[in-house]
């Protein structure tokens, strides 16, 4: 989206004359109007660079939840594999090391399982903090785009 209102924009922006011939009184110009024009350039500017930094941020934060998931999720087949490795209650018998070992091996998958959930649910909240934040820049940056094409017409 941004991409497409830089097209929009490549037109709009303000020629620079190497001449230091004085203005013509012709010009529609109001005085001062290249600054302001100046002003809305280094704004937009600006603007561009958050939304960058908002997309390399959204970027970043998927590639560490999706680090911490797959962490989790080896953690949770460790456990797996040694729980499918202990002998089953009923053909043990009762061996109260084997049962304390057992509970806590559950113990740990569950403590996986709700760090998963966790992590699934922080995820979920920083993407929709930082959308609704690049949300707000980009209507700005429509909004500038669009003052600084009215006052160069």
């Amino acid at each position: 989206m941004l991409e497409k209102e830089k097209r929009k924009q490549g037109s709009d922006r303000p020629i620079v004359s190497d001449s230091t011939s004085a203005p013509d009184e012709d010009e529609a110009h109001p005085p001062g109007g290249n600054e302001i024009t100046d002003i809305l350039a280094e704004r937009i500017k600006n603007l561009e660079e958050a939304i960058q930094e908002l997309d390399q941020a959204l970027a970043s934060r998927k590639a560490l939840s999706d680090g911490f998931l797959a962490q989790i999720k080896a953690e949770m087949e460790e456990i797996h594999y040694h729980l499918n490795h202990l002998e089953p209650p009923w053909k043990a018998g009762f061996y109260p090391q084997i049962e304390f070992l057992r509970l806590s091996l559950h113990k740990s998958l569950t403590s996986r399982r709700k760090d998963q959930r966790t992590e699934e649910l922080k995820y979920w909240e920083d993407v929709i903090g930082l959308l609704k934040e690049k949300r707000k820049f980009l209507d700005e940056y429509k909004a500038l785009l669009g003052t600084k094409r009215r006052l160069i017409e």
